[in-house]
């Protein structure tokens, strides 16, 4: 009998023994699964929702193209009505749509947007999250959508990036008058005017210096204090004939950097975050060609400079080179 009872406690012990064994696997293998399934939802979801946004930024981008025309009938009527939906920060961002408010909102809202899409067509619940999204110019017809974000499982929190690329063209790419590149390898001055929004933006961030990310809110360059943005106006487009709007472009980009505050974007610089107390003055160029109607002494610039002294700003204008876009291989013929 105390030898049957002996035996029933020892396997007792061996059950208990290998049920504490167990348990840590079953669960390891638990959490493994769950970790995985979790895993692979949030990938699929967010390149779901970043390729769905890359194609409706390629719809946006050749509306900034056509932003600035002058186009005679019933076409252009329809085109700035759908402009006029947009916004005024649409508008407002054919000065330079890679470092616009307009850009910033629309990747932000549009991504979120498609992601509780994909999560209502997959059943989940996909969790608050301070996504960052990053686009860049690779190269002049070629720009990448990238979003960095966290995949959260019940104990762990982890980094992901996911990435897409769209083409970039432009309808001038073929009709802009003829001075090429490779009919005048001495103008890119002027052949930058017409390139793409995305492309000049670049070109002109390049060549005064600037040091933040590409679609960096508002500003360009962060120097010992100083808040720079760096903009683009071709006014030798029909629609900056009228003196008025380019008054009011000039007056929107003032009052963007005026309200500047900062932003929770990493800058890869020093700070790596920009506060309101980090920026001590501001400083916005405003680049133009040389063979507009408009001369820098124009008192138009003069009262645009003093209006921007008025709210800290310095107001810098720079021309560089001479934009042929609106001339047209038909007008270059006759």
């Amino acid at each position: 009998m105390h030898e049957i009872k002996r035996k029933i406690k020892s396997q007792k012990g061996n059950m208990v023994l290998e049920t504490a064994l167990i348990i840590p696997i079953i669960l390891f293998i638990t959490y493994f699964m769950i970790s995985a399934t979790l895993t692979v939802q949030h990938e699929i979801i967010m390149r779901y929702a970043l390729d769905q946004t890359s194609k409706e930024l390629s719809v946006i981008i050749p509306l900034i193209e056509v932003a600035g025309e002058q186009i005679e009938g019933e076409k252009i009527e329809e085109i700035w009505k759908q402009i006029d939906d947009l916004g005024d920060t649409f508008k407002n961002a054919i000065g330079d749509l890679g470092a616009s408010l307009f850009l910033q909102n629309f990747l932000q809202e549009t991504v979120d947007k498609w992601i509780h899409e994909g999560a209502n067509q997959l059943n989940i619940k996909i969790p608050d999250d301070e996504r960052q999204i990053i686009i860049e110019k690779r190269t002049d017809h070629v720009l990448s959508l990238q979003m960095n974000y966290h995949v959260y499982t019940p104990w762990t929190k982890t980094n992901k990036t996911a990435i897409t690329f769209l083409p970039l063209w432009s309808k001038f790419d073929q009709e802009y008058d003829g001075r090429s590149k490779e009919e005048n390898n001495d103008n890119e001055e002027d052949n930058i005017w017409s390139e793409h929004n995305f492309v000049r933006g670049s070109y002109f961030r390049e060549k005064y210096k600037a040091n933040l990310p590409f679609n960096y809110p508002v500003i360009s360059g962060f120097q010992n204090g100083k808040a720079i943005s760096i903009r683009s106006m071709d006014l030798t487009s029909p629609t900056y004939q009228d003196i008025a709007k380019v008054e009011k472009q000039l007056q929107y980009e003032i009052k963007q950097l005026a309200n500047f505050e900062g932003s929770n974007r990493e800058t890869k610089i020093s700070p790596n975050i920009i506060e309101a107390a980090d920026i001590q003055n501001r400083e916005l160029i405003i680049v133009i060609p040389k063979n507009s109607k408009y001369e820098i002494s124009d008192l138009i610039f003069t009262n645009m400079k003093n209006a921007a002294n008025s709210q800290g700003i310095s107001l810098r204008i720079e021309e560089n080179g001479n934009s042929y876009r609106y001339m047209y291989k038909k007008e270059k013929d006759d």
